[in-house]
């Protein structure tokens, strides 16, 4: 059973899935989940982590955005999933 999950998901994956770490939708995804995953298991260290941030950069940044950092971020994943990304560089082996 397993052998044919794995096997589907195989045929099913995209063309330069060995380059997933390069995709801005992965990195963006990684990091709502770093941020979700940090909220959830040490909520203080969300917050030391935003209170050393400089207060002039906290300035800039709406009231709003911790509520939502995830989910905008999920929203930026899903738009760079559809921009046209540069070709990784291969080497001539390959």
């Amino acid at each position: 059973m397993l052998d044919r999950i794995l096997a589907f998901a195989r045929d099913h994956m995209v063309d330069d899935v060995r380059d997933w770490w390069r995709w801005w939708s992965v990195r963006l995804l990684a990091l709502a989940l770093a941020l979700q995953t940090l909220q959830l298991t040490s909520p203080d260290a969300l917050v030391a982590f935003w209170h050393a941030v400089p207060a002039s950069l906290r300035g800039f940044l709406p009231g709003w955005l911790d509520d939502l950092i995830t989910v905008l971020l999920m929203f930026a994943a899903l738009v760079a999933r559809h921009w046209k990304q540069p070709a990784p560089p291969r080497s001539p082996s390959s």
